[in-house]
């Protein structure tokens, strides 16, 4: 029970330190429009949303001769594609039944498009929005030096259900975390989209991800090769989350399984990771290498932890769960200054919304090996 202890009371110390931070206004700071981007939007069947997402990025203040927006149309059977390329995108058309997922889309796009045109790549999924600041604070980043940025994952409809508005607690914590992360020099975490990639780094790591989470084995690969993510809370991409829970519980299913993965085959290798920078004094490598095996493994962490706590709290440890979490929420709703009344109104939810992780969690853990794909609808 100690280790679990000290295990959340180091991502608490994260949380406390990143409510002194003050977060950029969204756009800022703009960079002066000096790298080429290719914008690569990985889809399957996303003929609902793929037009309005490829036009959002399309009006970005950014030269328009200085991005392209590329859409994967993924084993579509819908109209993606020619409405991909009807506002405005290219699109490369994939058929590939065997190897399906978006990690391996991506892999296949790395290889149509001559990446010696560009230096950087920008992933975003099918359904997001960017704000039009988006691709000048990435460009300022770059210019300034970073080589992996990771935008801020704003969720586009916290309002739309209890479970939207968790997502956007959860989401909200995490972006917290990651600005802390950043600011102390550590390493910030891929998250799955709103990230850029410069050339460089591509050609030397290369896009080798096998996992159900890309974002997190990507991660992991650049600590070992000793690049860091940085955060860019100013390079705002607007998500979409799901409305109903079977959806969101699929989803998270996808994750866990996927963070297992990751855990099994690269907690090992941080911590000889972590002996090897040590032992040759890159003392800061092998910190934020630390801090990887410190965040890999959350989902054996919450799932012990709620195991060793129900056995020894019983009711009172629910009790105390359905009141904790809101008020532990409150803090990242607060340093955010969130003004959305049903974020507010559904903060009651919390608890609830935790308790569900847990079947899923023990299912995802249980069955980790599965890596069948499932697209969440949008």
């Amino acid at each position: 029970m100690l280790v679990i202890s000290l295990y959340y009371l180091y991502h608490l110390l994260f949380l406390l330190f990143s409510l002194g931070l003050t977060k950029p206004l969204a756009g800022t700071p703009a960079g002066t429009g000096r790298n080429r981007l290719a914008v690569l939007v990985p889809a399957h069947n996303e003929e609902n949303v793929i037009a309005s997402s490829v036009r959002s990025i399309l009006a970005s203040r950014y030269p328009g001769n200085k991005f392209d927006v590329y859409v994967i149309a993924d084993n579509c059977t819908d109209r993606t594609a020619e409405l991909a390329r009807e506002a405005g995108a290219l699109v490369l058309e994939r058929k590939n039944k065997t190897l399906r997922g978006k990690q391996h889309a991506l892999k296949w796009a790395f290889e149509q498009i001559n990446l010696d045109d560009y230096d950087a790549v920008v992933i975003l999924d099918a359904d997001n929005h960017v704000h039009p600041g988006f691709l000048g604070v990435l460009d300022h980043y770059l210019a300034a030096g970073q080589r992996v940025i990771q935008g801020y994952v704003e969720t586009k409809n916290p309002g739309d259900s209890w479970v939207t508005a968790n997502y956007a607690y959860m989401f909200w914590y995490l972006c917290r975390l990651q600005m802390a992360r950043t600011r102390l020099g550590l390493s910030a975490w891929l998250a799955g989209t709103g990230l850029c990639i410069s050339v460089d780094v591509l050609r030397r790591v290369g896009w080798n991800v096998t996992t159900l989470v890309d974002d997190v084995e990507y991660t992991c690969q650049l600590l070992l090769v000793g690049e860091r993510v940085t955060f860019a809370p100013g390079a705002v991409v607007y998500d979409q989350k799901p409305v109903g829970l079977r959806d969101s519980m699929k989803q998270r299913l996808r994750w866990v399984r996927g963070q297992t993965q990751v855990t099994l085959r690269y907690i090992p290798r941080l911590a000889w990771h972590v002996v090897r920078c040590w032992w040759r004094g890159d003392c800061g490598q092998a910190v934020r290498s630390i801090d990887g095996i410190m965040w890999v493994p959350m989902q054996l962490v919450l799932l012990t932890s709620f195991t060793v706590s129900l056995l020894m709290g019983g009711l009172n440890y629910l009790a105390g769960v359905l009141l904790s979490v809101p008020a532990f929420y409150l803090l990242p709703l607060l340093a955010e200054r969130v003004r959305i009344r049903r974020a507010w109104t559904y903060l009651v939810t919390a608890g609830a919304f935790f308790f569900t992780w847990i079947p899923v969690t023990a299912y995802g853990v249980v069955t980790y090996d599965q890596k069948s794909w499932w697209r969440t609808p949008h």
